[in-house]
């Protein structure tokens, strides 16, 4: 037989949930010193700082008539697994029980964070071949001045692979300024990067140094360098094969000597192919090259980057988390995770944040199943199903631009579709589609 423990000084709670308890479930009523059980707490009639005593053991959910916000609030800082209403509802108890018994289950097959793999020191976290290959190219590449292009999806970790390049570099302690390509607007983007003098247009009340001075005798990262717009690639193209330029408005040249370091989610020699890149700025920037694989590839370093993450953010958890369960990792491990190592630690942020237990458990993942998307291969068999008919009508009507006619049309819904998931987010959704808010803006205008 099944047990619950209820703690109240209300008679008419213990009938109401004794009519609503399943014939093979038992109560005690104000048990001392229980462990491991899950406990349904009454609100209205007991103390509710009896309630962080009581969860630490337990699972505990309280109860009470109140239709306010206060006393939820009130249980959940104190550690209430959930709060319910009275009068209670059969169906609710019942998947609150039935929650309670797989969550107790699930917490006993747990990995300590003892038995986790240490935190490694290096800012590159996994022990994969994939991610030892970036390391070992990093290393290389950080003892020589030739610039760098690193290259990898959205939130695989391309601007701390810069800082390491800059760090362990003759460079150290030296400037490291980064350029975000797609952050600032095409109309000050040139002011940024060069400077500007006193005057040289409305607003100029006084002189400015641009970045690229700033950056003098360091380093300076181009994140996102596909954005750069043509207008400003010949001017850039100039910099890195004199390393001078000339501030908006000025006359003086200006010699620096910095490191140029850039990367991009984007493929660059597609872009020199389409006539978006200018071929020579492509060579010039790419005479190194790292690529950082997705999280997807390399699933091995998982583990590694749960204790990273772990011990990073467990400071901020409501009770202090001593492990994960195994049902936990796997499910981490089962994803794709399509933001890569940005989408995990803000995943494992947030679980620790809303953890109601010491452990980290499937309970605070539930949002991960709704994040899960078609297979590729459905997908692609999917759309064949609709497009080939269409192509063999477009062919035979000898109709012109039907690449392009097919993008649009399969832009609208897919736009639709991410927008709608993300609650109309655009930076979400731009991080999903692997794209940057200034490009899906201007796709959403189309």
């Amino acid at each position: 037989m099944k047990k619950i423990v209820l703690f109240t000084n209300d008679n008419s709670l213990k009938k109401e949930l004794s009519y609503i308890l399943p014939k093979d479930f038992r109560f005690a009523v104000n048990a001392a010193g229980v462990r491991n059980s899950v406990i349904f707490f009454d609100l209205d009639t007991m103390r509710a700082a009896l309630i962080r005593e009581l969860s630490e053991k337990n699972l505990l959910i309280a109860v009470t008539k109140k239709k306010r916000t206060e006393p939820v609030i009130e249980a959940a800082t104190f550690g209430a697994y959930e709060t319910i209403h009275r009068p209670l509802s059969q169906d609710v108890i019942r998947q609150i029980i039935q929650e309670m018994e797989d969550l107790k289950e699930e917490l006993k097959r747990v990995i300590s964070i003892a038995n986790l793999p240490p935190t490694p020191t290096c800012v590159v976290v996994g022990q994969s071949p994939a991610i030892m290959d970036v390391c070992k190219k990093l290393a290389r590449l950080s003892q020589v001045e030739a610039p760098v292009l690193i290259t990898g999806e959205t939130g695989t970790g391309k601007e701390l692979i810069a800082e390491s390049i800059a760090q362990l570099s003759s460079r150290f302690g030296k400037p490291f300024v980064v350029i975000n390509c797609a952050a600032v607007p095409e109309a000050l983007l040139e002011s940024e990067l060069f400077g500007f003098e006193k005057g040289s247009f409305t607003g100029a009340i006084a002189a400015k140094e641009g970045m690229l001075k700033i950056a003098d005798e360091g380093c300076v990262f181009f994140d996102e360098i596909g954005e750069l717009p043509l207008s400003l690639q010949g001017k850039l193209l100039r910099f890195l094969q004199t390393q001078t330029f000339y501030p908006i408005g000025g006359t003086k040249e200006i010699q620096v000597n910095v490191r140029v370091i850039s990367a991009t989610n984007r493929d660059l020699s597609a872009m020199v192919r389409e006539r978006k890149f200018r071929e020579d700025l492509y060579y010039r920037l790419r005479v190194t090259t790292i690529h950082i694989p997705p999280l997807r590839d390399r699933k091995e370093d998982i583990l590694s980057l749960l204790q990273f993450f772990v011990n990073r953010y467990r400071h901020t958890a409501p009770r202090q988390i001593i492990g994960i369960t195994k049902a936990f990792f796997k499910k981490v491990a089962a994803y794709d995770w399509p933001g890569n190592i940005r989408e995990l630690e803000n995943t494992i942020r947030s679980a620790i944040a809303l953890s109601k237990t010491h452990y980290l458990t499937t309970y605070e993942l539930k949002e991960l199943a709704e994040r899960s998307f078609p297979k590729s291969t459905a997908f692609s068999e999917t759309h064949a199903s609709v497009l080939i008919p269409f192509l063999k009508d477009a062919i035979q009507n000898k109709e012109k631009n039907i690449y392009e006619k097919i993008h649009n049309e399969l832009d609208k819904p897919l736009l639709n579709y991410i927008l709608s998931y993300t609650k109309e987010n655009q930076s979400e959704a731009a991080r999903i589609l692997g794209i940057n808010r200034l490009t899906l803006r201007k796709k959403l205008k189309y």
